[in-house]
């Protein structure tokens, strides 16, 4: 009977000692001054439809400063993402922004350099020694799946490798499958997917490195997932079943 119990146990808390250890880029041999090795540059982004640009244009014209906000409410840390959308300028179904003095521009496809240097040109036809800044605030990414903060994510920077933004979602719970991640891109022919392994080194040099805006990453569970989940249910079951039989043994040893 002693025996049986044991037997139980093991095959119980087996499944328990299964944990999802495998590193993120493993590569044993590579010491941080190989960094540079894996030198890659993110992808230009080319605007699309509804996303969202922030434009700031400082000059000596206070009437100009009034219009794009410029006071001190709106250049304190207390700025929101809401505040950007509220005050952003979203690109229309033609591919045009609609800004104050400078007026209909067409930005569809192009990178945020040459939206920058257009917006610049298109100031300086009305304004002298004027500064313009111009960023994307509607970059956003989605995460599903297997990681500890599902949702969306604001990333307030020009951009954003994965093992960042999988660490801005929580990072890869314990069910995750590393080696298996889909990415979901939208783009201006449509959809298209792909998958990532993230314990692969090679991935610093592959152009899947750095996301999109309106990615959506979805982690896959591992194959055990399923037969792990039920630990809880079989740990009862296995107090149950040694109670029982602990009874037994106390009675027959009587």
């Amino acid at each position: 009977m002693k025996n049986i119990v044991l037997v139980l146990i093991v095959v119980v808390l087996l499944p328990a000692c299964l944990s999802n250890k495998i590193k993120y880029i493993k590569d044993k041999d590579a010491t941080f001054e190989q960094i540079d090795e894996y030198a890659n540059k993110p992808k230009d982004y080319k605007l699309q439809v509804e996303d969202i640009l922030y434009v700031k244009i400082t000059s000596t014209n206070k009437e100009i400063n009034e219009y794009f906000n410029l006071n001190n409410n709106n250049t304190s840390s207390n700025t929101t993402n809401t505040n950007f959308y509220l005050d952003g300028f979203t690109v229309n179904d033609s591919g045009y922004v609609e800004i104050p003095i400078l007026g209909s521009i067409k930005v569809l496809g192009l990178n945020m350099d040459e939206v920058s240097k257009l917006f610049k040109e298109k100031t300086d036809e009305h304004l002298n020694n004027a500064i313009v800044n111009v960023k994307l605030v509607s970059f956003y990414l989605t995460f599903l799946g297997e990681v500890n903060s599902q949702g969306r994510i604001t990333v307030m920077q020009d951009d954003i490798n994965i093992l960042d933004a999988v660490a801005l979602a929580g990072g890869v719970s314990d069910y995750g499958d590393k080696r298996n991640v889909l990415v979901v891109r939208k783009t201006h022919n449509g959809t298209k997917t792909f998958h990532v392994d993230l314990t692969d080194r090679q991935l610093l040099l592959s152009d899947k490195f750095y996301l999109l805006p309106n990615d959506m990453v979805i982690v896959e569970p591992l194959r055990n997932k399923t037969f792990r989940m039920s630990i809880v249910d079989y740990t009862i079951i296995l107090t149950t079943v040694t109670s029982t039989i602990t009874m037994i043994l106390l009675i027959l040893s009587l």
